[in-house]
């Protein structure tokens, strides 16, 4: 445990712990506090069988504004223990691991019988609506592009006031896709919520699967989070998000190879004439 860390949970030790302080303190004592630095405050809670108000609690309690700042706090300490072994195998070596770790967790978080779910909703949708704000935009506009090509009707707004007027004319026919990797990004919740009132099937693709994001799913796809707070928006939440991408469309085209792969010969016949 990062020395800061284990000195603010010692000394808040030396006073009388209540029942729900005793969960917290005995689960840093033995977790891989690694693990702890991609958790939500939700995750955190279910994982010692408190309330989140209690873990902002403990947060404050230990000098911390809340659970963010103890996190990157954690995050820092944990990245300087690290420096010995980021010497050893080099940064290159360091981001391929991270990679590779991505890969693992989105291939367990992906559960197959939900991914067919997500395929028959796209292809029983009129239209599909891909939302993404930030770095998650760029999920959202590569599955925009890749469903376009398979002859799929697709819209893909970046700018949000445009992406109201879209979805003023949707209705419950239509499929809206968003994709955030914390699931808790305000614009990403608002899109949700007019989607929902205005009777859009949604398919939430997050890191986190109670987010604030999560409950206006009719699906949601989730996969182990990635970002620490130190680094947020690196490549391996966007890698969860594109590997979901390849998933969703291979497993579309598995379905009916006949139609997409004439749709497919239609895109190739549409772009000849722009290659040298």
């Amino acid at each position: 445990m990062p020395n800061t860390i284990r000195k603010k949970i010692s000394r808040l030790k030396e006073g009388k712990l209540t029942k729900s302080q005793q969960k917290l303190v005995d689960y840093f004592e033995t977790v891989d506090l690694k693990k702890v630095i991609y958790m939500s405050i939700t995750d955190l809670a279910a994982a010692t069988d408190v309330a989140e108000a209690t873990v902002l609690r403990f947060c404050r309690s230990l000098g911390f504004n809340g659970y963010q700042e103890f996190r990157l706090n954690l995050a820092q300490g944990t990245m300087e223990a690290d420096d010995d072994d980021v010497e050893g195998i080099g940064f290159i070596g360091e981001i391929e691991s991270m990679y590779e770790l991505a890969m693992e967790n989105v291939r367990r978080g992906l559960d197959e019988a939900q991914v067919e779910e997500a395929i028959d909703m796209i292809l029983s949708a009129r239209t599909v609506c891909c939302f993404g704000v930030g770095h998650s935009y760029l999920a959202a506009l590569e599955l925009h592009n890749r469903l376009m090509m398979m002859g799929v009707v697709t819209f893909c707004e970046r700018d949000t006031h445009l992406q109201n007027v879209l979805l003023a004319s949707r209705g419950a026919e239509d499929l809206m896709i968003i994709f955030s990797v914390s699931g808790s990004s305000k614009d990403t919740v608002e899109a949700a919520e007019l989607a929902r009132a205005i009777g859009m099937k949604l398919l939430v693709i997050t890191c986190y699967e109670k987010s604030p994001l999560s409950k206006y799913g009719d699906l949601v796809l989730a996969a182990a989070p990635m970002d620490s707070p130190m680094q947020p928006g690196t490549m391996t939440g966007k890698i969860m998000q594109l590997f979901t991408v390849d998933v969703l469309c291979t497993g579309m085209h598995n379905a009916d190879r006949l139609r997409f792969d004439a749709n497919y010969a239609k895109s190739s016949r549409a772009t000849v004439g722009k290659l040298i």
